[in-house]
């Protein structure tokens, strides 16, 4: 840090003259905290407080801190082995269920929270606590609407509601 002059913090905010003070204390802003793991930002900021020498006198202690040191009259280290790429299993994304609720998956991508799409662009959106009720449909083009008994059937794009005893259904219409 500076002794003297303006400073420019990790997040862009200059502090003037006599308005700061050197501290032990870990940085309070968020911003300054996350961009202090940047190694780049860092390196930039001390050449940019005219601190470079500040920063090759790390640089230097954190090589020295990386390797022991050599005591003398010992032999050199032998060289390591080749490291071998480490083979990592990723986990399949789950399973999509067959139904969540009142709406029957086949056919349709879920795009977030209780949002499903179907490939024909229709925008189903669930609601409820565990988003298994269907509320709301949305499609940019013509949509049908019949009587069917007691309920009615609509059909917007590829996608069906059909009114059933227990709420509604919705699926993809082939």
């Amino acid at each position: 840090m500076p002794r003297k002059g303006q400073v420019t913090t990790l997040c862009g905010q200059v502090l003037g003259d006599g308005s700061f003070e050197a501290s032990e204390m870990p940085a309070d802003c968020t911003n300054c905290i996350r961009r202090s793991r940047d190694q780049s930002r860092i390196s930039s900021a001390f050449f940019e407080q005219e601190e470079g020498s500040e920063l090759l006198r790390l640089s230097l202690e954190q090589a020295r801190a990386r390797r022991p040191a050599a005591k003398p009259g010992e032999k050199a280290p032998a060289a390591q082995a080749p490291r071998k790429p480490l083979l990592r299993v990723v986990p399949s994304p789950p399973a999509m269920p067959e139904r969540v609720g009142e709406l029957l998956t086949d056919g349709f991508r879920s795009s977030g929270q209780g949002v499903w799409t179907s490939q024909g662009g229709v925008i189903v959106r669930m609601a409820g606590k565990n988003r298994d009720q269907f509320d709301e449909l949305v499609f940019d083009g013509s949509v049908i609407v019949r009587r069917d008994g007691a309920g009615v059937r609509v059909r917007a794009g590829d996608v069906e509601v059909r009114q059933s005893r227990d709420g509604f259904e919705v699926r993809l219409k082939r």
